[in-house]
């Protein structure tokens, strides 16, 4: 029965999540090659899944299978926008913090920063704090 494979049953680990993630930017890459604006880039769509799995960390959510369905969830999003040039009308409000990981000639890339947590990566479970606390500035209102 195909309902009993879906991924509420599935329990996903980081290898399959690897797995996934890669055979899905060879086929986006695969239909969209030689369309300007539209190509996945590795080391972007793991930030987008990164993002996804950071944000549900933060909300307490310690089930390694439901974190990666939360990067998962990011990354449907972040292709319907990187495919469509817009995002989906019912989609999540957090794919605007993505805007920055959209390629060059995509028609929503924002040269700006539009992410503003300290980066995670959850495939080794480090989140870079110094890096997040050296772009802050510090403004004294005594002074």
């Amino acid at each position: 029965m195909k309902m009993e494979r879906s991924m509420e049953k599935q329990r996903i680990n980081k290898d399959l999540a690897k797995k996934l993630i890669e055979r899905r930017i060879d086929n986006h890459n695969k239909r969209f090659l030689g369309v300007a604006g539209k190509k996945a880039e590795a080391q972007l769509i793991y930030e987008c899944f990164n993002r996804g799995c950071f944000r549900e960390k933060n909300i307490g959510e310690t089930e390694e299978s439901l974190v990666i369905k939360a990067g998962f969830r990011r990354l449907k999003d972040y292709f319907y926008l990187l495919r469509n040039g817009y995002p989906r009308i019912g989609g999540d409000v957090i794919i605007y913090e993505d805007y920055d990981l959209l390629p060059k000639g995509h028609r929503m890339h924002s040269k700006i920063p539009t992410y503003h947590f300290a980066r995670y990566d959850f495939f080794t479970n480090k989140t870079d704090i110094d890096d997040f606390r050296r772009g802050i500035e510090i403004s004294d209102p005594l002074i």
